[in-house]
């Protein structure tokens, strides 16, 4: 008799364990998008390059941009916004301005991430018998083109300025049918018929090899974070909506960031000490901005604070 009242008592916490978590659904797991940015790639290749007015560096770079974007994981900074602030932070790094007043490059962007990267190989080599690569326009030839490109990248924490990671990613890619290689006289970098090349073959390669390197490694080093624009009456707006994958119903954790700790022999922002003040509740969502209750912190919130995925 015993036995069986336990069993209908267990019965009825489990019947009101469901019924409770029905009636109040679990808070929504906040993702969130990385924001980065990507620099022009140094172009460091020894060898000539197939077609000299080919812009390697630039090109590499629009590829990479646009991996990013189709990923849906990050937000992506255009390029066109970065060249006069890259060369502030140049004349920073030169010695004529302090260390601590450089402007560093993620920071002015709102990135947390600064992608540089520099194509080290970039080359065809013919193998086999016949008559050899031949230039201006496609067509089939009695040697085998064996191409190789091997990019090296590096992840920056704007926060920092230093490397997070560092990583090379080489392929080669032969010729198919053993024998059309790529007659790039007539090709333009990075369009249909470059890619169809044994080198636009190893470019795409390399180029995803770099992304997933990417991809495995900002996530791991960085948080997704926000800022708060305003604080009014109970209510935080942030400066991230849908765009950063924010949703009704996310959590996020909000900071005080104090000063910055710079190092005064190198310039380096070594970081900063980090409160957690509260938490907000998201109950509105716009493209690029939403808006949340706040849980904890009433009072201590204000523009300028972060806020972070917990």
């Amino acid at each position: 008799m015993e036995r069986g009242r336990n069993r209908c008592f267990g019965w009825f916490l489990a019947t009101l364990s469901l019924l409770i978590a029905a009636a109040w659904p679990l808070e929504a797991a906040a993702q969130g998008k990385i924001r980065i940015a990507v620099t022009a790639f140094e172009n460091k290749v020894k060898t000539p390059i197939p077609d000299a007015s080919w812009k390697i560096g630039d090109g590499l770079a629009e590829m990479l941009t646009s991996e990013l974007s189709k990923t849906g994981q990050f937000i992506v900074v255009e390029r066109q916004a970065l060249g006069d602030i890259v060369k502030e932070q140049e004349l920073g790094q030169s010695g004529l301005i302090r260390g601590e007043t450089a402007a560093r490059t993620g920071q002015v962007l709102g990135a947390q991430i600064v992608v540089r990267g520099a194509v080290t190989e970039f080359e065809e080599q013919a193998s086999g018998g016949g008559a050899g690569i031949r230039f201006g326009g496609f067509g089939a030839e009695g040697k085998v083109q064996n191409a190789h490109v091997a990019l090296d990248i590096r992840l920056i924490d704007t926060s920092t300025g230093q490397v997070i990671a560092s990583h090379n990613a080489a392929k080669s890619a032969p010729a198919a049918g053993g024998g059309i290689g790529a007659r790039v006289g007539s090709v333009t970098f990075g369009g249909d018929a470059f890619f169809q090349t044994p080198l636009g073959q190893a470019t795409r390669a390399a180029m995803q090899d770099a992304l997933q390197f990417i991809m495995a490694t900002a996530f791991k080093a960085v948080t997704p974070s926000f800022s708060i624009v305003k604080v009014e009456g109970g209510m935080a707006y942030l400066n991230a909506g849908a765009n950063s994958n924010v949703r009704v119903g996310d959590v996020f954790m909000v900071y005080s960031k104090g000063e910055d700790l710079v190092d005064p022999d190198t310039g380096l922002n070594l970081g900063s000490n980090e409160k957690m003040i509260g938490s907000i509740q998201v109950t509105r969502v716009q493209e690029k901005f939403s808006i949340g209750t706040i849980r904890g912190g009433a009072g201590v919130m204000k523009r300028g604070d972060l806020v972070k995925v917990r």
